[in-house]
Formats: C-alpha cells, structure tokens, sequence
C-alpha cells in the first residue's frame, strides 16, 4: 500500500539540470526505508510495544482482599494528624460518591483523635448520602453526649431535628 508513492514529484528539477539523477535516487531510496515497515529507520516504529496491562485495583481495606481484619477491640492511640488524614482520604470517598469507604475512614478518624468535629460532621453527612438515616441520627447523638461543651452543639442539635423529622 505505501511501497507504490513516489516521491518525485517533491523533487521534481527541470530536465537539463545535473540535479536530476540524484534527485530521482534520493526519492526511491527515501521511499524505501522510511515506508517498508522492513527496513524502517524509526525506531520507535521497529520496537514492538508490550501488550497493554490491566491496571492493578487498589484496595483499602484488608477486607476487601479477603484477609483478615487486624484486632479491633484496642482503642488507638490518640493521633491528630493520621485523625486528619483519615478526614482527607474519606473526603476524597466522598467526593467520588463511594459513602462506604468514606465512612469506614471518618471512623477511623474518629477513633485517632474522638472530640474531632469534622469528623463527625463528614461522618453524619456521608450515612445521610448513603441513606442510613439511623445511624447519621445515631452519630449526631453519639457526638453530643460526649462533647456537650462543643460550640458546635447547635448545629448538631439542628441537624439531629431535621432528620427525625424524615
């Protein structure tokens, strides 16, 4: 199919110049090698390029992979900063519509560091999304009972009134 071009048109001289010979052999000889898939001087064309990969999954959690959780029942040690990771990575969870993730690290966030208020902001926000209306209520309980002096409370108080109302 492109071994039939000819380039001579490109180079075309007027006969009578001494040019023309030359001219002729260059086009045959560039029609050659740039256009035989043979005798290729392009490299990159020549290389035959791997199979494309599947991309890995990334998992989260342990579970997902079907191994075995670690040991829950201690309480972790208070960190505010891996508290504030947790916060970001569920954001993220959040922010690409998968609530399940997004709650599993606002509880981890919680548990790092438990008087973290955006954490149970995000936390109640993220069952209302996922539609368990139950626990977002439960959440909203769960942080007023164990920080009553928050400046908060009101917004929780008014978000835990209209959800009983649905």
């Amino acid at each position: 199919m492109f071994g039939t071009y000819d380039f001579t048109p490109l180079f075309y001289r007027p006969s009578g110049t001494d040019l023309e010979v030359p001219m002729k052999s260059l086009a045959r000889v560039l029609t050659l090698l740039f256009l035989s898939p043979t005798l290729s001087l392009w490299p990159v064309a020549a290389q035959q390029s791997p199979p494309p990969r599947k991309p890995a999954l990334i998992r989260d959690t342990d579970k997902a992979e079907g191994k075995e959780e670690a040991d829950t029942s201690q309480p972790k040690e208070f960190n505010p900063l891996l508290a504030a990771k947790n916060l970001k990575v569920g954001d993220f969870y959040f922010k690409k519509k998968n609530y399940i993730a997004a709650i599993q690290r606002y509880m981890e966030a919680i548990e790092y560091q438990p008087n973290f208020t955006e954490a149970y902001v995000a936390l109640g926000r993220a069952y209302e999304k996922n539609g368990d209306l139950t626990k977002a209520i439960n959440t909203y309980k769960d942080f007023i009972q164990k920080n009553p002096d928050s400046p908060k409370i009101a917004e929780f108080r008014t978000k835990l009134t209209k959800l009983e109302k649905k």
